[in-house]
């Protein structure tokens, strides 16, 4: 069966990247390639599977971050462990599935409200100029309804504060918690568009999580950052009402 016909929208190719991550992760972990092995070129493996290579590198991507392939000049992708990752392992919340996005929600409360406390604390002015960037772009791209560019600058930006708290941790844990992160708030944003005046709510928590840590005071980075995620949750909340009315 082909598995490019079910990718049919964006939300769908989605979903059919991450099938296509867990079937390949399977295949390596199961001892199909040792360490060190040279995976096929990318245009076999996307005709083995039946996806677009758009799709394959998608779900190759999430091999990199799960640590099992890496690239390697003039070699292509490597094995570079072949056992499941026994550090961390957490699953992208089904964007249908109320009870696990929210979930995410909460774990974004603890980890970006201390964060942006630190971050206040510690930034420095090109951490500054970061943010600064990214919140224009998350501007322009929503003024233009670029659903994927204007996720792509929110991203920026909340790395931008984590790579600010200069520990070295919770740049990594963002990096690990954007991969979990990136579909969803794309289906977020494409239903929140359709609401008039959400786009500009978020926007402006975002800028005044920035403006408390520009201005190095933590307590309102805290307060800032804390209402943003207690509104986030509200939002979604709302979503789901609503579908289901």
């Amino acid at each position: 069966m082909n598995l490019l016909k079910q990718a049919d929208t964006a939300d769908t190719s989605d979903l059919l990247s991450d099938r296509i991550a867990r079937r390949l992760r399977d295949e390596i972990t199961s001892g199909n390639y040792a360490i060190g092995e040279v995976l096929p070129s990318e245009q076999v493996i996307a005709e083995r599977l039946g996806v677009s290579r758009t799709i394959l590198r998608e779900a190759l991507s999430r091999l990199k971050a799960d640590g099992l392939v890496s690239s390697r000049p003039g070699r292509g992708l490597t094995v570079i462990s072949n056992t499941p990752s026994a550090v961390l392992r957490l699953h992208e919340a089904d964007a249908e599935n109320r009870s696990q996005v929210l979930a995410i929600v909460e774990l974004r409360r603890g980890f970006e409200v201390e964060a942006a406390r630190l971050a206040a604390l510690r930034r420095t002015e090109d951490d500054v100029e970061a943010m600064r960037a990214a919140l224009a772009d998350m501007e322009a791209a929503n003024a233009r309804g670029e659903i994927e560019k204007g996720v792509e600058a929110d991203l920026r930006f909340h790395g931008a504060i984590a790579l600010a708290t200069g520990n070295q941790n919770y740049q990594l844990f963002f990096t690990f918690l954007a991969e979990l992160l990136h579909n969803g708030l794309k289906v977020s944003r494409r239903r929140s568009a359709k609401i008039v005046g959400r786009p500009l709510d978020a926007q402006r928590e975002h800028q005044a999580i920035f403006e408390a840590i520009r201005d190095r005071d933590a307590d309102r980075a805290v307060a800032a950052a804390r209402r943003h995620i207690d509104n986030t949750e509200t939002r979604l909340h709302d979503q789901f009402e609503s579908r289901q009315d």
